[in-house]
């Protein structure tokens, strides 16, 4: 099992034995309530449809907050989010067979049709904050996924046939200072802290072709194969920090704008790689080709988030907490890697044919554009 794999069982497993805490906790809070409402702490994800200023006095060395705000409660903040993001950039393998008896040139290229769509990826986090705003909190991020195309390769007369594969696997790990505070009728999270991550893309390709040979060459067929595959990873870590804010809707029925910004910068290792080989097995005599290229570097990754979107809330009376459900865009930059490499491998007979294999690891940034939808308590 993989080390973030078992993390977000620890994880599970502390968020079920921290509700379990949380129910016995209920049983003394509405007693300490009682004694005194006035000074009892809150937070602005547990008010009630409270809308005037007056229901929030001022603290020493500070103003009245608004609806958004409120006192700075101590408890626990945990949540999980299902992000929908399809990625933009990468990778390229290709092919492009040429038959030269027919003049016909066909083409594939994984940079057209890899993933494609929208990917799920899940995120999850739980924290601490004290009575007077700081804590800390965790958070996980992944996503996984994979395409693959396919066309069935006959030898019958002149035909080709292909298989394709597309890996992407990323994951960001956050371990961070929390700290939340009031600007006017925001109620704003400041986070600061350490962040593990890996981006890793890896393509193949294989191909397979037949072209009959003109009667003034012999006859006969000449027959084609080739793969071409390229890998690009980076894993590293560094600092992260973020900021977000939540703003009552004019406190129509627990709904909150809110809008959160992250920023990060890695120090790690890039690896990129790629290699190809074409084949041709004719009556005029065989052929073919392999190439490749490497290419490793110490390198800095730069990663920008940010989401922004409407936040609904509920309180939980049998558990002293409240329940929110979000729904946000979100888009993530992940930046240039410091090292590519590209390879290229061509085989064909004069009047007959040619195939070209392709492979590129570029050093492209890499883009995710799509929507969350996320859930969680705060108590």
């Amino acid at each position: 099992m993989k080390l973030r794999h078992t993390l977000v069982a620890m994880f599970a497993w502390f968020t079920a034995t921290s509700a379990l805490y949380a129910q016995t906790d209920n049983i003394f809070r509405p007693v300490y309530l009682a004694q005194d409402p006035v000074m009892a702490p809150m937070s602005f994800e547990k008010l009630d449809n409270l809308t005037n200023a007056e229901h929030y006095p001022a603290t020493a060395g500070s103003a009245a907050c608004g609806p958004a705000c409120g006192y700075c409660r101590a408890g626990w903040r945990m949540g999980v989010e299902a992000t929908f993001l399809a990625p933009m950039g990468g990778n390229q393998a290709s092919w492009t067979f040429v038959n030269t008896t027919t003049s016909i040139t066909d083409s594939f290229s994984t940079d057209a049709h890899g993933i494609d769509g929208i990917v799920p990826a899940p995120r999850l986090w739980v924290g601490y904050v004290c009575d007077n705003g700081w804590g800390v909190q965790f958070r996980y991020w992944e996503l996984n996924t994979s395409s693959n195309y396919a066309d069935p390769y006959f030898l019958t007369g002149d035909t080709f046939g292909f298989a394709s594969g597309t890996n992407l696997e990323m994951f960001a790990l956050d371990l961070e200072l929390v700290k939340e505070f009031c600007i006017g009728d925001w109620h704003m999270v400041g986070t600061f802290g350490y962040r593990h991550a890996q981006r890793d893309l890896n393509e193949t390709i294989g191909f397979n072709g037949n072209i009959a040979r003109p009667g003034g060459l012999g006859g006969g067929n000449d027959i084609f194969a080739g793969t071409a595959s390229g890998i690009s990873n980076f894993e590293g870590d560094g600092l992260t920090f973020s900021l977000s804010g939540y703003r009552c809707a004019d406190c129509c029925c627990g709904l909150q704008w809110f809008w959160n910004a992250r920023g990060s910068v890695l120090f790690g290792d890039t690896y990129a790689g790629a290699l190809t080989h074409a084949q041709m097995i004719s009556p005029g005599g065989d052929a073919n080709q392999t190439n490749g290229g490497f290419a490793g570097d110490s390198d800095t990754m730069f990663i920008a988030e940010f989401q922004v979107g409407a936040q609904w809330s509920t309180p939980l009376k049998c558990m002293g907490g409240r329940f929110f459900a979000r729904g946000a865009f979100e888009y993530q930059h992940w930046g240039e890697l410091g090292a590519a490499a590209g390879a290229t491998s061509t085989v064909g007979e004069i009047n007959v044919g040619e195939l070209t294999m392709n492979a590129l690891a570029p050093s492209d940034s890499l883009d995710l554009v799509g929507f969350a939808i996320s859930t969680g308590i705060v108590w």
